[in-house]
């Protein structure tokens, strides 16, 4: 018997002397006035340093409690005051008034006067120690932009130690959980392919661990939803309102559309973007002016992409050709002229090759902004061209655009005040009056006047005297 219990006793002594040698031990909950909460676990520590010290080396924030010295409850650590006792012991207490109370005694009973220490001051020493023992771990994305590929995190680990052991693992995980968990790191790098957060864990020869997490959230590999619907209230017979709506997780970076059925590869250098400058009732909207099938196309900002098609039926069609009874294509005037030769004074070309109509330069450059559609070529008819005209197009770049300066209203071919020619003489010579009383307007104000105001007969511009 006496040989079983000197036995218990040797056990006992060498487990003793094993847990306190080991700063970052468990420890008897009897023995110690420290503790965390750890993983959903109540760890005891033989003191605060101790804790702290662990709490940086595992790399997450523990719930951290210690003991009451007057009423033996536990209370969390950042609300007491400590009391040093000596070298290695505090003793805490929740009221400041009997942490003085105590130290009152203790000087009178021995004649010794304890000091207070300040939490801070022990996290800082902790602080210290760590970083002078633990591996350094630096994270980094490849990329921090949305992306739809894959993301490499690239790793720098540094101590003044020989790192033994490096390892990742997806979620935040503390330095313990690398005994089990984790992929080892051969090189450098580890690569994901979906958004959250990882962590790098590493251990060097003398036991010192480290872990640090990055989160990764730009990723995005889900193509943008195109919705396509026709508002109820838009019953007009002469063009169709279709409402455009998209959501995705980065962002829509590109919106454009195209008549037909097309696919993603046609976006690529062609279709008609969404207008910048849109009023309220035309936001998030085009005008469909032709029966047909309509291709919406979006890109977020990943590079994501998707296109949508919605077929329009019920607008009435009118012939795109120089006849009596003719229309304009944005505002669908009926130009009433008995001169096929006088009908339209403006057309563009768009991405296909087809031909749209217009009866003024104002219609024009109205459907390029407030309907997004691309054109590739713009052009207005030459006004002093002799009959039958049919062919005498300028393109806009080319054209001097004048208005009569005069208080009478001038008529022209349209009965409009702008005018184009080739130059400014041949505007005089077909006004009948002299080049001092014709007035050049720059493309470029006629282009930010279109933007917002379909009104191509009365065009209000301060005089530009160097564009005559």
């Amino acid at each position: 018997m006496k040989k079983y219990i000197q036995f218990g006793l040797l056990i006992f002594v060498i487990l003793v002397a094993f847990l306190n040698s080991n700063q970052n031990s468990i420890v008897f909950a009897a023995t110690t006035d420290v503790q965390a909460i750890k993983n959903g676990e109540v760890v005891y520590y033989k003191n605060v340093f101790s804790l702290l010290y662990d709490e940086l080396n595992e790399g997450v924030t523990f719930t951290k409690k210690v003991q009451d010295y007057s009423t033996k409850k536990w209370v969390a650590l950042d609300s007491v005051t400590i009391v040093k006792t000596n070298a290695s012991k505090n003793i805490y207490f929740s009221k400041e008034a009997d942490a003085d109370k105590y130290i009152k005694a203790y000087k009178t009973k021995n004649n010794i006067t304890l000091k207070k220490v300040n939490l801070n001051t022990i996290e800082t020493s902790a602080q210290e120690k760590y970083k002078k023992e633990a591996p350094s771990i630096v994270l980094n994305a490849s990329t921090t932009e949305p992306t739809n590929t894959n993301v490499t995190v690239n790793v720098d680990i540094t101590d003044n130690k020989k790192v033994t052991l490096k390892k990742w693992a997806i979620g935040t995980k503390s330095a313990n959980k690398f005994s089990i968990a984790g992929t080892t790191l051969t090189e450098n790098t580890f690569t994901v392919s979906k958004n959250g957060t990882y962590t790098v864990y590493a251990l060097d020869n003398n036991g010192n661990k480290k872990t640090k997490s990055i989160t990764i959230s730009n990723i995005d590999k889900t193509a943008p939803a195109i919705t396509l619907s026709i508002p109820e209230s838009d019953t007009t017979a002469v063009s169709k309102k279709i409402q455009v709506s998209t959501t995705d997780d980065t962002g829509i970076q590109d919106l454009k559309w195209a008549y037909g059925d097309k696919g993603v590869e046609y976006f690529v250098d062609k279709g008609s973007r969404k207008a910048p400058l849109q009023n309220a009732n035309q936001k998030d909207k085009i005008i469909a002016l032709k029966n047909g099938v309509y291709t919406f196309y979006a890109e977020d900002k990943a590079g994501n992409k998707s296109v949508k098609t919605i077929t329009i039926d019920g607008i009435s069609e009118f012939t795109e050709v120089t006849q009596t009874g003719v229309h304009c294509e944005v505002c669908r005037m009926d130009l009433h002229n008995t001169d096929p030769n006088k009908v339209y004074s403006a057309k563009a070309i768009d991405q296909e090759g087809n031909t749209h109509y217009f009866c003024r330069i104002g219609c024009m450059y109205h459907q390029e902004h407030a309907n997004g559609i691309a054109f590739t070529n713009k052009y207005v008819r030459d006004y002093s061209a002799t009959a039958p005209r049919l062919n005498n197009w300028i393109a806009v770049e080319n054209a001097v655009t004048v208005k009569f300066n005069n208080d009478e209203t001038a008529k022209g071919i349209m009965g409009w005040k702008l005018f184009h020619f080739t130059d400014l003489p041949s505007a005089a010579n077909y006004l009948s009056v002299s080049k001092e009383k014709v007035v050049a307007e720059k493309l470029e104000n006629i282009i930010e006047y279109a933007k917002t105001n379909n009104k191509g007969m009365n065009y209000q511009y301060e005089v530009d005297k160097a564009a005559q």
